[in-house]
């Protein structure tokens, strides 16, 4: 067992001081200015600069909290993934079939790109960019993955999904169905994702179904 830290329940943190507040006050500021931005004109459009004076500070300042744009960047597509993994998990574990259970997923999904169509388009365009980066490990994308093969584990084991592929491989062609939808929304802003989430989604059942 690790050692205990100071995050443990039993040894809970002191209160930040006035000056440790201000900072993740500005800290904050910065981030959610950058965000903001992002959504609006892009990731490459947009200057440290800028981001600085909408969030109210001098660009010396942002470099004092990070490193450069993509620190920020960065730290967007761990939350995300973040958040998807928590939303596979919580969709993929739970009562109904295997395909109930994807369906679930897939439509808590198209409610997230419905409610912040512009942040979740820029930031699943720098996923996308992570993603076709060469001779790199992408722990991401490993992390989202798990729990989709594992749910077609146990379908197969119930059999409701059919065997005569491997689990991962099956998991790769329905992933790979239903990014498609993603892949036509961020080449065309006005694509209508929500309704080709869906469909591309039933098709992908329709392939792992057992043959009759």
């Amino acid at each position: 067992m690790p050692a205990a830290t100071a995050h443990d329940s039993n040894n809970p943190d002191p209160p930040l001081g006035r000056r440790e507040r201000r900072k993740l006050e500005v800290r904050t500021r910065i981030y959610a200015a950058a965000r903001r931005l992002f959504s609006k004109q892009g990731i490459e459009a947009t200057t440290v600069d800028e981001i600085a004076e909408a969030a109210d500070v001098a660009p010396a300042t942002f470099f004092n909290h990070f490193q450069n744009k993509q620190a920020i960047v960065a730290l967007m597509t761990g939350e995300v993934v973040e958040h998807i993994h928590a939303m596979i998990v919580e969709s993929l574990v739970g009562n109904g079939s295997s395909f109930e259970r994807i369906r679930r997923f897939i439509a808590r999904a198209a409610e997230d790109i419905s409610a912040s169509r512009g942040g979740a388009r820029v930031t699943l365009v720098e996923f996308m960019r992570l993603d076709a980066t060469p001779n790199v490990p992408h722990p991401y994308l490993d992390r989202l993955f798990e729990p989709i093969v594992a749910l077609i584990e146990n379908g197969q084991a119930a059999g409701e999904i059919r065997t005569d592929r491997e689990a991962e491989f099956l998991a790769q062609m329905a992933v790979g169905m239903i990014n498609s939808a993603v892949t036509n929304w961020l080449a065309h802003p006005d694509y209508p994702i929500e309704a080709s989430l869906i469909e591309a989604t039933e098709f992908a059942i329709e392939t792992l179904r057992p043959e009759a």
